[in-house]
Order: C-alpha cells, then sequence, then structure tokens
C-alpha cells in the first residue's frame, strides 16, 4: 500500500517517488558499505515542505520493475479519475526506482505528465531495454563520477512514443553512485522546479552548438522557433540501433494529436527503389533483359520509341519519354530527364513477366522485408496515413486532394520512418539482390546525371542516387508528393539511415526552399561522427 505524505490535505501537486534498490532490499536504517545511509525520508520531506503530496512506499525485496511500474500507472490513472491532470503530476525515481518511472512514462504515454529520472540510464539499456519508451516532459540526471549510470539521451532518442520536453543534468558531487543516497539540492532542487512546471535552463547542462553532438545539432535546428517549421518524424539509425527519434509538430491542423512513429506518410519517389528491386528480381529470374526493347515485354505499345527504348534506360531515365503519344525528347540513351512515366512502364513489365499485378508483387515484397506498415495505395491496408498539407498563395496551410495523382511506381507508396529504415537493411544487406545484381543498381550509370534542383549534379543508379564526394558513399533518394516530403538515406560502410518525413510543404513552387530541412538535415549527418567514423 502507498504511503501518502502530505502537509496540505487540498495539494493539487502530486510527486510519485520511487526510491532506490538499496532500500528495497535492506532496513531503512542500514548503511551501505560506502554510500552510508539511504535518507529515504529525508528526501520525502524536501518534497512535503515545497506543498506537495508525496506518494511513496517502501517496495518489497526483489520488486518487478514492470509490475511495479503497472501498479503506479494504476495508482496515477485513479488519481486523474478524481479529477486531476497529467500536468499536476510527477513521477521521481532513483536508480532501480528510476528504471520504475522509465517504465511508467512507457505505458502511460500521457505528454502532460513530468518525470525525473535519478541515476537511471545504463550505457546497454538502449538494447538490453527495448520496452523502454520515453514520453512526457523528462528531467534526466546523472552524476559525472558515477561509472555504473550516465546520460540518459541515448533512451531518449530511441523513444518511439512522444516526449514533450527533455533535459538532463551532469552533476559533479564526487560522490558516485552514493549522490542518490542524500538529499542532496544539487539534484532535489531541480527536481522541485521540474515538477513546480518551471522548464527554466538554470540547472541544466547546456552545450553550446560548437561542442554539441550530432542529435544535440539536430534538434536545435529542428526546433528552432520559425514561421514554416517542420512538421514530421525524423529518425537516425545505425546498424538496427537508435541513435536519433523524434516528432516535429502534429499530423492534423484539425486535431491537437501527437505525431506516432507508426504514422504513415506518402513517400513520394523513394518508392522508386521498391520498383527498382521487383524489376530486377525479375532480371535475376531471367524473365526479363536489361538491355531488351520496352515493346518486348509490352507489345501493346504502337509508338516507334518502343522498339528502340531499352528497360536498363526506364531504370537510369535516360530513355526520353515525355508522354506515351509524343515523340521521344531526345536518342534514347544520351541524356537523362527525370522521369515518373518510365518508372510506371516498368511496373507494367513486372506484371506482365510475372503475371501477377504490381500491387500483389510489392505487398509480397514488403512482407519478405518484414515492413508490415508499407503498402502500395490500392490495397487499402494501411489505417494510420497522415494528410498531407500544401502551402497556397496566400501563405496558408491547406489540404491536399492531388497526393495520388502521381504513378505509384514512381512515387505513391505508403510508409513510415521505421519501415524505411527495414527497408534499408533488407535491400544493402544482401536480402533481396545478387551481389552482382545490387552492385549494378547502386553503380553510377553512364549519362545518368541530373543537375538536381536541391543538390546539384547527382549520380543515379537504378531508382536511387550514389554520391561519393568526400569519401562519404551515400545511397538514397528524396521524394516529394503533393502534400508531403520524404528523404531516406543509407550510409553502408557504417549501416547509417536517415529518414525524414513531413507531411507539410512550404513553397511548392521552390524546391530548394521546400527541401530546406532536408538538405541541412543531409548536410549535418554526413558532417557528423556517425557516418564519418569508419573512413
Amino acid at each position: 500500500m502507498f504511503l501518502i505524505f502530505s502537509h496540505f490535505t487540498h495539494a493539487q501537486q502530486y510527486v510519485f517517488f520511487l526510491h532506490n534498490k538499496f532500500i528495497e532490499e535492506n532496513v531503512l536504517n542500514d548503511a551501505h558499505p560506502e554510500y552510508g545511509k539511504a535518507e529515504y525520508y529525508q528526501i520525502i520531506y524536501a518534497f512535503k515542505r515545497k506543498g506537495f503530496q508525496v506518494i511513496s512506499e517502501l517496495r518489497p525485496k526483489d520488486t518487478d520493475v514492470r509490475v511495479y511500474a503497472q501498479k503506479v500507472v494504476g495508482q496515477i490513472d485513479s488519481l486523474m479519475a478524481g479529477g486531476a491532470n497529467g500536468s499536476q503530476i510527477t513521477v521521481i525515481g532513483t536508480s532501480k526506482g528510476g528504471y520504475i518511472a522509465q517504465f511508467v512514462s512507457s505505458y502511460l504515454k500521457n505528454r502532460d505528465v513530468n518525470y525525473v529520472f535519478i541515476g537511471s540510464c545504463g550505457e546497454e539499456d538502449v538494447t538490453g531495454m527495448p520496452d523502454i519508451n520515453f514520453s512526457g516532459n523528462v528531467l534526466s540526471i546523472y552524476e559525472k563520477s558515477d561509472l555504473s549510470m550516465q546520460s540518459c539521451l541515448n533512451m531518449q532518442n530511441r523513444s518511439a512514443n512522444v516526449t514533450g520536453r527533455f533535459k538532463e543534468i551532469e552533476l559533479n558531487t564526487g560522490l558516485k553512485h552514493g549522490f542518490l543516497f542524500k538529499a542532496l539540492p544539487q539534484w532535489i532542487g531541480p527536481s522541485i522546479k521540474w515538477a513546480a512546471r518551471s522548464y527554466g535552463s538554470d540547472h541544466t547542462r547546456t552545450l553550446s552548438l560548437e561542442g554539441a553532438s550530432f542529435s544535440e545539432k539536430l534538434d536545435a535546428f529542428l526546433s528552432a522557433p520559425t514561421e514554416k517549421p517542420f512538421n514530421g518524424i525524423v529518425l537516425v539509425s545505425q546498424g538496427g540501433l537508435s541513435k536519433f527519434a523524434k516528432v516535429y509538430g502534429r499530423p492534423s491542423l484539425e486535431k491537437d494529436v501527437d505525431f506516432k512513429f507508426d504514422d504513415q506518410f506518402v513517400i513520394g519517389s523513394v518508392s522508386k527503389q521498391f520498383t527498382s528491386v521487383l524489376l530486377l528480381q525479375e532480371y535475376e529470374k531471367r524473365r526479363v533483359k536489361l538491355e531488351a526493347p520496352v515493346k518486348t515485354y509490352l507489345p501493346e505499345l504502337q509508338q516507334t520509341w518502343a522498339d528502340t527504348v531499352t528497360v536498363h534506360q526506364l531504370l537510369t531515365h535516360t530513355h526520353g519519354i515525355t508522354a506515351l503519344d509524343k515523340p521521344l525528347a531526345f536518342k534514347p540513351g544520351t541524356q537523362y530527364a527525370y522521369s515518373q512515366i518510365g518508372y510506371d512502364l516498368l511496373a507494367r513489365i513486372t506484371e506482365k513477366t510475372s503475371g501477377k499485378s504490381f500491387a500483389s508483387q510489392s505487398a509480397a515484397l514488403f512482407r519478405k522485408c518484414k515492413m508490415y506498415n508499407t503498402f502500395h495505395p490500392d490495397t487499402k491496408g494501411y489505417h494510420n496515413l497522415v494528410p498531407g498539407y500544401t502551402e497556397d498563395e496566400n501563405g496558408s496551410l491547406i489540404t491536399e486532394t492531388r497526393t495520388f495523382q502521381n504513378f505509384v511506381a514512381a512515387g505513391s507508396f505508403i510508409s513510415t520512418a521505421q519501415d524505411l529504415v527495414t527497408w534499408n537493411a533488407c535491400l544493402h544487406e544482401g536480402k533481396l539482390l545478387s551481389a552482382s545484381t545490387y552492385k549494378l543498381m547502386t553503380t553510377k550509370q553512364k549519362n545518368a546525371v541530373r543537375n538536381h534542383p536541391i543538390f546539384g549534379v547527382v549520380d543515379y543508379g537504378y531508382g536511387i542516387t550514389v554520391d561519393s564526394h568526400e569519401e562519404v558513399s551515400q545511397l538514397g533518394q528524396t521524394g516529394f508528393s503533393p502534400g508531403f516530403i520524404s528523404m531516406n538515406f543509407y550510409f553502408p560502410k557504417t549501416k547509417t539511415s536517415i529518414i525524414a518525413l513531413d507531411n507539410v510543404v512550404w513553397n511548392e513552387d521552390d524546391l530548394k526552399s521546400a527541401f530546406q530541412y532536408h538538405s541541412e538535415m543531409l548536410k549535418m549527418i554526413r558532417e557528423s561522427k556517425l557516418v564519418k567514423k569508419s573512413y
């Protein structure tokens, strides 16, 4: 049973205090051989004196952190059913109690509740505790001399829930893990301010951008006040581990709800990778020859160019087709012109050679990669697609009705940030194509060179850009569909992905401006240790 320590019976601010493991395993007056007695009641009364209603108890030995977290969630639910709201509640935990608090945050998923995690993030937690996903307003406090518990930043970046605020304090008391045994003002003071919703920076460890980490720089850039903010999801992953994961803005202008990491977006030209792989799989089955003319597989085409344009040229945008009923813009293979219709023709070819619809082919591809939130729009299997918005001539955002006007094979697939990370691993780690075919796809092709409106001169393989300037190998694509902007780039030497999905398009008629966030994010990750450390 919880003990409620209250100075004012009508207190409207609640603190759940969750103590450390030593108190759980020993009589309260016992002294730790190195850190001395745990000042449990002194800590409790530090909050009580500030007018908080403190809810706490001495837990039994060997308490299961997940089970106990559910118990605390039940207590919070009861408070809220009685009229309290999330902004009146703070959960504070030290050491093992901090882990319990992290699970409360994960289970409760209330963006208004405050949390203080004190000396409770270990180096292996990102992989060892994948079910911890922070939510709410989080303050992390750790001690520099405590070698067992350090920063919670990696856990925050990995978390899939929505965190309202995240701040971190590094103390330097020299007390190692024993700092949290004591009712020290160094951590109690900031905790009280956090519980009182005073989120000022006077107690937080701040870094200038000069010495900031990639995550701190990226968050500062995307969070900076602006009239035209980034609105969507950014996910950076390396070797299967999240290095940065955060949402910005809201998925709907009409509803006050937060993004979720399983929200789906239309991914524009990132879709071309899917189409290229499906065509290359037909090539590996010897059903398609890359140098064969289009008419070999689509005999119904009566245009004269159908006898000269090859499958390879469709893949590399070097075919010259502008419309089915118009002559070619140039001799096939001699120039580059970014094309959507070429990829629709590739999809039609795979349908003829496989005997299956393009929608069913793509569905099988996504199942193979375990991409359970990625869809061809015709399958109607998606449920979390966010609306897209475009800035009109008056500077207002309007709901898009043109989103699916493009060919699906070229730019209308639906996916999530995490599924695109999964796709990168599936494609680039040899699960879809043979080594020789994969090399074809990711090799710069002759004359497949585009003067890109955002990135300048860009080389193309099959459905993917290939960049190796400054000795950083980069594979990927940006995408645009009315109401949606996307980016998916992969750095093979460090197995690093950066995914950005945005459902607000500012400055639609100026692509360089519309993609300003994405080009800057790409520049930042290329300059970071994440992709340069192995070169």
